[in-house]
């Protein structure tokens, strides 16, 4: 439930490079969680600070949207 993910996120892929993840991040920062075999922190936020382990701007329609929404466009 963020604005940079649309509703139907959960069923979404996007692009990874390789296997780095962030680890031991307090829950109140996770937005975003993906599942390899286990699951993993793949989308932080902090106040107007996003990160984010995989790349949207390889990711396709998906990532696109993602851009768009972080940069306040529908």
């Amino acid at each position: 439930d963020n604005a940079l993910f649309d509703s139907e996120g959960a069923d979404k892929y996007v692009y990874f490079v390789h296997s780095y993840h962030a680890s031991d991040i307090p829950d109140e920062f996770i937005i975003g969680e993906a599942d390899y075999g286990y699951r993993f922190t793949a989308a932080v936020q902090k106040d107007n600070v996003f990160g984010l382990q995989f790349h949207p701007e390889k990711s396709g329609d998906v990532g696109l949207s993602m851009l768009k929404r972080f940069g306040g466009h529908k």
